[in-house]
């Protein structure tokens, strides 16, 4: 019971953020006013959320569960090396979702990364907590010693790099979803051109 009142806090407050800053932009919008159109006070937004801008980013934690998801699905003699693929390909597949807030926000993500000149400070922290959990993954499912794990987290570490710099620079107004996808795609085979097995 509290676990779901807890989760219908989180999406009244991304569903208020969103519409504030969709209405009136990102840098006119605070967190007192999410707060009061979400129903509570400032104080419970900071239960959820350190910064407004997290709230852009509050989908990547589901991308973790993903990519784990992927990592344990894989048959039984699969190896590291596919592991990080196919973990990216889940995060890929989640990165651009048909209707949900995620997908509303991407224009403001855009902007913020425009105007920084690159990935925000908080999906950077979001990215590193998501390498780290599919790196626990691999590491449990296959053990030090299999040969590549330890290759592994240098594996994924380009791909999630090459696939976050395709997302973020590439959501121009005229770009189509198909498009971008196949921009997340593309940078993820660049990545592993490195790295795939001879």
């Amino acid at each position: 019971m509290r676990e779901r009142k807890r989760q219908a806090t989180r999406r009244a407050l991304v569903e208020a953020a969103t519409t504030l800053f969709l209405r009136d932009g990102f840098d006119e919008t605070s967190v007192a006013a999410i707060a009061r159109l979400a129903g509570v006070s400032p104080r419970t937004f900071f239960v959820h959320f350190t910064a407004k801008e997290d709230i852009l980013f509050h989908h990547v934690e589901r991308y973790a569960e993903l990519a784990v998801a992927a990592v344990d699905a894989l048959p039984d003699d699969a190896t590291p090396w596919q592991a990080v693929h196919a973990a990216m390909i889940a995060m890929i597949d989640a990165a651009d979702p048909i209707g949900d807030e995620a997908d509303r926000l991407a224009p403001v993500r855009a902007e913020l990364a425009r105007r920084g000149h690159g990935a925000p400070a908080s999906l950077v922290r979001r990215l590193q907590g998501l390498q780290l959990a599919v790196l626990e993954a691999v590491r449990a499912r296959f053990g030090p010693q299999t040969p590549g794990a330890n290759r592994a987290a240098i594996q994924l570490g380009a791909a999630i790099g090459a696939v976050t710099a395709a997302a973020v620079h590439d959501q121009t107004p005229d770009r189509t979803r198909l498009a971008r996808r196949r921009a997340m795609h593309r940078a993820l085979r660049l990545a592993e051109a490195g790295f795939a097995p001879s």
